[in-house]
């Protein structure tokens, strides 16, 4: 088999929520995107198997960086979600 003369700007390595959110980014960005899957479809490796809660940082000491980085996900997930309806 030889190499594909197809070029791409960036490969995502999964599928799953985080890749497929990186590879939209990078495409509204005008990249051309690969994403490189193992399973046969989305979704079905780490992100089939996690709790599926927004986290709002609790669980990690008070003035934690993870703690922070917590509250302003959930927060900025918030805003995309009211922003789509």
């Amino acid at each position: 088999m030889g190499v594909p003369d197809e070029k791409v700007d960036c490969i995502v390595i999964g599928a799953g929520v985080v890749g497929l959110a990186i590879a939209r980014r990078l495409a509204l960005e005008g990249r051309e995107v690969l994403v490189v899957e193992a399973e046969d479809s989305p979704g079905l490796g780490t992100s089939s198997r996690n709790s599926e809660v927004i986290h709002a940082g609790i669980y990690y000491p008070k003035g934690s960086l993870k703690a922070q980085l917590c509250v302003e996900g959930k927060n900025a997930l918030y805003r995309y979600c009211e922003a789509r309806g």
